[in-house]
């Protein structure tokens, strides 16, 4: 009878030790929080904040996973944001952009 409990903990630490709050997310629901970090970051580009100068705030329990993928897609939404500019597409409706990330985002290619 003891050997249940143990075979249960033992059975649960692979699944438990690699995974966080991305790769746990459905595929919809990391591309919706893509999207959200992309607009988060075209609005920080808007008011000219430089990337830089972003300071991300980090409740302390993020993985380094966690955190190499909001530091990778809030890159990709400053860098969304001067292609936009030097297309002269730098009024681009923050609405439009969260859009056109989550679609890229589903679609697996990039913005």
């Amino acid at each position: 009878m003891r050997i249940a409990p143990a075979l249960l903990a033992l059975a649960m630490i692979p699944a438990s030790a690699g995974a966080d709050r991305i790769t746990q997310m459905t595929r919809e629901e990391r591309c919706a929080y893509t999207a959200k970090l992309h607009v988060a970051a075209a609005y920080h580009y808007s008011k000219g904040l430089p990337r830089a100068e972003l300071k991300l705030y980090w409740h302390g329990d993020e993985t380094p996973g966690e955190i190499e993928f909001v530091t990778r897609i809030i890159d990709q939404g400053y860098e969304a944001m001067r292609r936009e500019t030097a297309a002269g597409r730098a009024d681009i409706p923050l609405e439009l952009l969260g859009d056109k990330a989550y679609e890229a985002c589903m679609k697996e290619s990039t913005l």
